[in-house]
């Protein structure tokens, strides 16, 4: 069979050919575009197989087979699932810095911009089930190779400081009890990743309890209230009895 890597270099050699002169930075730019499409593709695929079957069970033709490709069109891209597994980390924190890299408004009381924050935190957890899946598996695998250890670290990081910053505003407000605000962000995040964590055990990655309720517990904990625009009327989803899977199996 004719390899499918060769067939892609002779196409992409033959492109000053096929695109002379001022049209070959248009087909250059066209060419960049499809192929972080194919490479978008491709990782949403890998994303799904790495969350169901594992990282050490899935092969580069299972991801082909879940995007609809040939292993040829995958392995253009990656020669390895290890660096397409990589890259996929490197999207993900690229997208929870957009994310989280912003300045919380004033104008409204700290415990109610912390409120806000935490109920959108976890209902991303519960909106994004490939995402929070990823990140049980990242979890598991950190321990064994320092780049995730490194990419694990680095996300914590971010989202720490957001909450840091809230938390001592709230402190200089007198609307949180006193404490160091450094401490209090690694529990606000702690309480976020036990409740992701146990997201696990539901089918469709449901939280234990709804994130106005975590939200509602949190503030109590700090001294503050929850603004009557999120405050809890809806009942918390029904446990469920399927058999949580294992980290290996995420």
């Amino acid at each position: 069979l004719f390899p499918y890597t060769t067939l892609f270099r002779i196409l992409h050699d033959a492109l000053p050919i096929l695109c002379p002169g001022h049209q070959h930075k248009d087909c250059s730019v066209t060419r960049q575009r499809s192929d972080e499409w194919r490479k978008q593709q491709i990782r949403a695929a890998a994303t799904r197989c790495f969350v169901r079957r594992g990282f050490a069970a899935t092969r580069l033709l299972d991801i082909a087979r879940e995007a609809g490709l040939s292993k040829g069109g995958v392995y253009f891209h990656y020669r390895a699932k290890e660096a397409l597994f990589h890259d996929i980390l490197d999207n993900q924190l690229k997208t929870l810095e957009a994310r989280w890299s912003f300045e919380p408004v004033a104008d409204q009381p700290a415990d109610h911009t912390l409120s806000r924050l935490l109920v959108a935190h976890l209902r991303t957890v519960e909106d994004e089930p490939d995402e929070t899946r990823l990140a049980h598996l990242l979890l598991s695998m950190a321990p064994q190779d320092p780049t995730f250890r490194e990419s694990l670290d680095k996300a914590f990081r971010v989202m720490r400081a957001l909450y840091e910053g809230v938390i001592a505003r709230g402190m200089k407000e007198g609307v949180f009890t006193q404490g160091n605000a450094e401490h209090l962000s690694h529990c606000v995040l702690a309480l976020v990743q036990g409740l992701a964590s146990q997201s696990a055990t539901h089918a469709e990655g449901k939280l234990p309890i709804r994130p106005e309720d975590a939200a509602q517990t949190l503030l109590g904990m700090l001294g503050g209230k929850m603004p009557a625009t999120i405050t809890p009327t809806e009942p918390a989803p029904a446990p469920v009895t399927e058999a949580a899977p294992t980290p290996t199996s995420l």
